[in-house]
């Protein structure tokens, strides 16, 4: 938006830094720090808290086992009580397996590593060391909530610290994952905690319009009856789910009481009073706090004020989210019960599809996710890879991470990778043609990126316009292409991937053709030209017609002059790889013609010298060795031909046995293979005439011995043959 449609961007994110999942995730990670520290040792009451813990979890959330089932049992009844789940099964009473089977099975592994600890903290005697760390580990998730359940509503909640150190960690991990994805920061961060006293006034302000009403516990409640007589729309973004009770219910959080005085079933909380263990705010009916929808509603507006062009958000946010923050954010901008629409919150909205692997969703409820920390250190990923797929896959339909999808950004990436490192090339912006093809081809990408861009920010259609672009480049013919045409579509392609983001921090109007990671590092340059030019100078005299002798080889290498800068650690493999192909040429024998010789060293110094060190010598015909980076395609291209090598060798290797084997099995003469105790007559030619009974060999049966016959007499001719040879 902000560098390819060149809108003005101000970008506000609201941080929801208390909610009832907050307050209860920070509450048991203190309660939890707690007991770990009152309890450093496994001692008998907290083998008795943890085997409680256990009896409510599954209680809780395995409901097809026994509560009472001792934990030293547990593998062996989960197995058999959740087969059907275990193996892809639906639970009973659904239909196929879904995002409850994916929570089961989540279930199931988090008690097994519990069960596991609690058994054998049951029958050990003295632990062992290391043992209290490694029972706290496994029995986490079960402990924090039992832990909750016992003290929750005993924590000083007047200490907010409590709760922001938790959403202050993730908070800073968050920042730092988007840093490292290129993402922008917002220009403005609003927290819930640093605008409590504002919320209050803005629910005052809802209250005083009559779109609220106040309950006898203090808590405030939106009336949406009240909203909709004044000619208000209520639940715009997804009608058909105002009445889906369970929606409705994730909507008002777990620390809501179920049983309220609200009017209407569907009014959602504004302001709740605070109940023990919970933090709170002052306010004119009370100490509370504000409810989960309200508090987008209030900073969003005291920032962005009565309208703003976009609100975003997951897609699971649309109802009851969003649609309630729209209701209470018209409420308050209302001047009376004015049937005017004119107070329109939002303009639009994104509504972003979900990020899934194997169907489910990625989440932390599932446990079924990678973070993106991880991926990136693990190396799987690269912020730019990780970008190129979720272009590839789109914001609003949400991104399937498959092997094809996989597979589609690699090839992506690759793509436009060799074409940056052709770019790079001055040969490639050389020549005088007039010829107009690729002006029409860049002309017409322009186009394609632009309608799909205005297309609700179609990214998938317009990564692939850039792709198809490249290829018709790849396919042209180089001398009639106008070189000021290629310099426009190189120009232009580097303006897009960094707009997307694929190039750091490179401004969009970058002057520099190309990304990051397509030229050797530049303290490398000083040994690998010299070693590129003299490697092409060789080359080209071995391919002669009179090929090499000591005397060219050494007026080549003499022509290069070493570089006279100091090696350096950094330096010093490319430094290694210049002065060991020079030795090498040195070494060899003296001959009238040592052309073999010389190429092998050349291919040497390419495929595995340089290949090591991270460098590339792409040989042209009739132009130098383009000297580029190794890349994912480079060395997959090199672990394909290995593997082909390889299998070549085995195939080899397997047709020599069997040859062998073919001869070992001729070393029995075809006169004496018959003369066994299961004859008892043979003619001439070794060939049974009668049984060991002294019957009559059939004559059917004496066709096939024939066969078998000839069959061993030609195998012992080769065995012979092979005999003399060896001779």
């Amino acid at each position: 938006m902000r560098d390819y449609f060149k809108f003005d961007v101000n970008f506000v994110m609201n941080i929801t830094d208390v909610d009832d999942k907050i307050i209860l995730r920070a509450r048991q990670q203190h309660l939890f720090t707690e007991f770990t520290s009152e309890h450093p040792t496994i001692d008998v009451e907290v083998l008795d808290v943890a085997k409680k813990a256990y009896t409510a979890y599954l209680k809780k959330n395995l409901p097809l086992l026994s509560p009472d089932l001792p934990a030293s049992q547990y593998k062996d009844e989960v197995e058999k009580t959740y087969a059907v789940v275990l193996n892809g099964g639906p639970l009973p009473g659904n239909e196929k397996a879904g995002d409850d089977e994916a929570k089961a099975k989540m279930h199931i592994k988090t008690v097994a590593s519990a069960a596991k600890v609690i058994a054998e903290a049951e029958r050990s005697g003295e632990q062992p060391k290391g043992f209290a760390e490694k029972f706290y580990t496994e029995a986490q998730d079960l402990l924090l909530p039992y832990l909750d359940s016992l003290r929750g509503t005993s924590i000083n909640a007047d200490d907010h610290g409590i709760f922001t150190k938790l959403t202050k960690r993730y908070e800073e991990r968050f920042m730092k994952d988007m840093r490292d994805l290129n993402v922008l920061d917002p220009n403005e961060i609003t927290r819930v905690t640093e605008y409590g006293a504002e919320i209050a006034d803005f629910v005052e302000k809802i209250v005083k319009n009559k779109f609220g009403y106040v309950t006898d516990d203090g808590s405030v409640y939106f009336d949406i009856e009240a909203f909709e007589a004044a000619g208000h729309p209520y639940a715009r973004l997804e009608p058909w789910n105002r009445s889906d009770s369970k929606l409705l219910a994730e909507g008002e959080g777990s620390l809501t009481k179920k049983a309220t005085d609200k009017r209407s079933a569907s009014d959602f909380a504004l302001w709740k009073a605070s109940k023990p263990g919970e933090p709170s705010w002052a306010s004119s009916w009370g100490r509370g706090r504000p409810g989960w929808h309200i508090e987008c509603s209030a900073m969003a507006s005291a920032r962005l004020g009565k309208q703003m062009d976009i609100h975003s958000g997951g897609v699971d946010l649309a109802f009851p989210h969003h649609d309630n923050e729209l209701a209470q954010s018209e409420a308050y901008w209302a001047d009376s019960h004015s049937h005017s629409h004119d107070e329109q919150w939002v303009n639009y909205f994104f509504h972003m599809g979900h990020l899934s692997i194997q169907g489910s969703k990625m989440s932390k409820s599932l446990k079924n996710f990678t973070t993106i920390r991880e991926a990136l250190e693990r190396k799987e990923w690269t912020p730019r890879s990780l970008r190129i797929v979720f272009l590839l896959g789109g914001w609003k339909d949400g991104v399937e991470i498959t092997d094809d999808l996989v597979s589609a950004g690699s090839s992506w990436e690759e793509k436009v990778n060799n074409f940056f490192i052709k770019m790079k090339d001055p040969a490639a912006l050389q020549g005088s043609s007039t010829d107009d093809t690729l002006a029409t081809a860049l002309a017409d990408a322009q186009k394609a990126v632009y309608e799909h861009l205005c297309d609700s920010f179609n990214t998938p259609g317009a990564m692939y316009a850039i792709s198809e672009l490249i290829t018709k480049y790849n396919s042209a013919d180089k001398s009639t292409v106008d070189p000021k045409d290629v310099e426009a579509v190189a120009r232009w392609v580097t303006s897009m991937v960094n707009i997307f983001g694929l190039n750091g921090n490179a401004a969009a109007d970058s002057q520099e053709i190309g990304w990051s990671g397509i030229d050797v590092p530049e303290e490398a340059k000083p040994f690998l030209h010299p070693l590129s030019s003299m490697r092409d100078s060789l080359r080209q005299a071995a391919r002669a017609k009179e090929g090499v002798n000591a005397k060219v080889i050494a007026e080549i290498v003499d022509r290069e002059a070493l570089p006279d800068q100091e090696v350096t650690e950094s330096t010093k493999p490319y430094a290694d790889v210049l002065s060991n192909f020079r030795n090498k040429l040195s070494s060899l024998e003296e001959s009238t013609n040592i052309s073999k010789e010389v190429l092998a060293l050349c291919d040497r110094v390419r495929d595995m010298d340089l290949f090591e060190v991270g460098v590339y010598l792409e040989d042209r015909d009739n132009l130098p060795a383009l000297v580029r980076p190794v890349t994912r395609e480079l060395i997959q291209a090199r672990e394909e031909k290995a593997k082909r090598a390889q299998q070549k060798q085995l195939e080899k290797e397997k047709k020599e046995k069997e040859a062998l084997e073919r001869l070992q099995k001729g070393k029995l003469s075809h006169l004496e293979m018959f003369r066994t105790n299961e004859y008892s007559a043979w003619d001439d030619e070794g060939l049974p005439t009668r049984d060991a009974a002294g019957e009559e060999i059939a004559k059917s049966r004496g066709k096939k011995l024939r066969k078998d016959w000839e069959r061993q007499k030609k195998l012992h001719e080769q065995w012979l043959a092979s005999q003399m040879g060896a001779k």
